[in-house]
């Protein structure tokens, strides 16, 4: 339902309009009057008029100051102007301010009648377009906010190959999703590789972390300038630059992308490397996107690093690679001579790193150790899943394509199989007594774990598990066992200052030396002393 409005300065002329006609049959809910402009603002400011009907020649404010007065706060309002006077001025002005219709008095009711009927028409077709205005509106933002998610999915379906490379495609799809871009535009790719999260995260952790990667690199590698960051999985992303080297420079993006590193090292745990691509048209990004993979993928030896495509040229710095002699690694195996052989497997990784080899390498040197592994264990009649019960040497790309984790595999691996000859009947004492002399020598220094496997070769983890099934004691225990018995020999030996003694036996702390000693023998310092002292 509608509502009208009839404003005259006519008391006659407003009672002719509105009891002479028969509005019952257009779909008026109210017809109100006015007898003035201000009258008549009041009543448009209360309620929705949807047609005035209204004279120009009023006291103070005229019909055309009216309209010109509605137009700004009530602009849904259709108006009709009604006036004696057919003056060319009045009807140029209510043109110019958009009036529906300008009839002369006297009028014809039904004339009247039928030119409301049609502004009826009109105040229907504006709620339709204001309706289809409101929907487009609400479609267009939601489709504001989805834009960049469906323009990362565009970018994925170009290096996937779901879409089609074709020029006229390309241009027609970047025209789809606003994308300042044509098939021959230039743009640069920097791969982005997630190596190693420093935290153990479950799936849905590393999700978020991941996410938390790619609004990093928006704000510290792409920062203002036209692009977009493409998550591909597997620890891949690319940020997309747009324009040319003149527009951004290479120099600009390396250093945005060593901050990047750096500051995802520190803040988001997590170990990653940049790939800076050369310049390309977007027609040919899945050639520029396979030539980053293939860099990323025989990159082995550096980490968290800013490797640029510019720079890289095949074997280069790669004199003689060196060759694992697995034959001999083999003999120490018999032997059980753990120690030796993680010192034939750390010289050959470090002549790896020194070489810059590639991921074609690694893959050969991994088959070939894992061949030496099944042909020793095949000989001892041992089954491979009887030594790795976890299938361990089960390794994926990350490992083909990491030297460090490839190393500690390999070292890993090697103690498993010693381990279990030692739990068959080897001998792997003299590992245990190297770390026992180790203790000797450095008594009165601070121990530290990782120094001692550092000293035999082994993981740190690793040595622990072998020192206590050796002796039955844990490190720190067997080193308290030392240090207290060697004070002991002092206070009974000597007249050395108890705090002394403390000191050459590795404790600053007095008070916690004094503790441990009479948590092992019953009796303090000084109370030793004084039992067992020679007179």
């Amino acid at each position: 339902m509608y509502n009208l409005l009839v404003v005259d300065d006519e008391e006659i002329a407003i009672r002719g309009i509105v009891e002479g006609i028969d509005w019952s049959t257009l779909p008026f809910a109210n017809i109100y009057t006015a007898i003035d402009a201000e009258e008549a603002q009041a009543l448009l400011m209360e309620h929705q008029i949807h047609v005035m009907l209204s004279d120009i020649d009023m006291p103070n404010q005229s019909g055309i100051e009216l309209l010109e007065w509605a137009n700004e706060h009530s602009p849904h309002s259709v108006t009709i102007f009604l006036t004696g006077h057919a003056d060319f001025k009045y009807a140029q002005q209510a043109v110019q301010l958009d009036c529906f219709d300008y009839l002369l008095k006297p009028i014809d009711h039904q004339a009247l009648k039928a030119c409301v009927s049609e502004a009826l028409d009109k105040v229907r077709e504006t709620e339709q377009l204001a309706k289809i205005r409101g929907t487009y509106n609400l479609f267009y933002e939601q489709w504001s906010k989805q834009r960049p998610i469906l323009i990362e999915r565009f970018w994925q379906d170009v290096i996937h190959y779901r879409i089609s490379a074709a020029q006229q495609q390309l241009d027609s799809e970047m025209q789809n999703y606003g994308l300042p871009l044509q098939a021959e535009s230039q743009l640069r790719v920097v791969l982005i590789s997630i190596e190693q999260w420093r935290e153990e995260w479950s799936a849905r952790d590393e999700e978020i972390m991941t996410y938390g990667i790619k609004n990093a690199a928006e704000e510290l590698v792409l920062q203002s300038a036209p692009g977009h960051i493409v998550q591909d999985g597997n620890g891949i992303m690319y940020a997309l630059f747009y324009g040319t080297e003149e527009e951004l420079p290479l120099s600009v993006i390396a250093e945005r992308c060593n901050i990047f590193i750096h500051q995802c090292k520190s803040m988001l745990h997590c170990h990653l490397s940049c790939y800076i691509g050369e310049g390309t048209a977007v027609m040919q990004l899945r050639t520029a996107v396979q030539a980053l993979l293939s860099l990323e993928r025989s990159n082995v030896s550096e980490t968290c690093t800013v490797i640029l495509e510019r720079n890289h040229l095949p074997n280069q710095g790669m004199g003689t690679l060196p060759q694992a002699s697995f034959s001999d690694w083999s003999l120490l195996l018999e032997s059980g001579k753990q120690t030796e052989l993680s010192l034939r497997i750390d010289e050959c990784f470090d002549q790896m790193q020194e070489s810059k080899v590639d991921y074609t390498f690694m893959a050969s040197f991994y088959y070939g150790f894992m061949n030496m592994l099944f042909q020793w264990l095949n000989k001892k009649s041992v089954q491979m899943t009887d030594v790795f019960m976890n299938r361990e040497w089960e390794v994926g790309e990350n490992v083909l394509k990491s030297l460090p984790r490839m190393r500690a595999l390999t070292q890993q691996l090697s103690q498993q199989v010693t381990e279990y000859g030692a739990q068959n009947g080897k001998d792997v004492s003299q590992v245990v007594e190297k770390v026992q002399r180790y203790m000797e020598e450095h008594l009165g220094e601070e121990f530290s774990r990782e120094q001692a496997a550092e000293a035999v070769y082994l993981n740190p983890a690793y040595l622990s598990r072998l020192f206590r099934r050796e002796t039955g004691y844990s490190l720190t225990d067997y080193l308290v066992r030392l240090r207290i018995t060697k004070a002991r020999t002092e206070l009974e030996k000597t007249n050395n200052r108890v705090s002394d003694i403390a000191v050459n036996v590795g404790y600053a702390n007095f008070s916690h030396f004094s503790k441990l000693f009479k948590r092992t023998t019953g009796l303090t310092p000084q109370e030793y002393r004084k039992k067992y002292q020679d007179v």
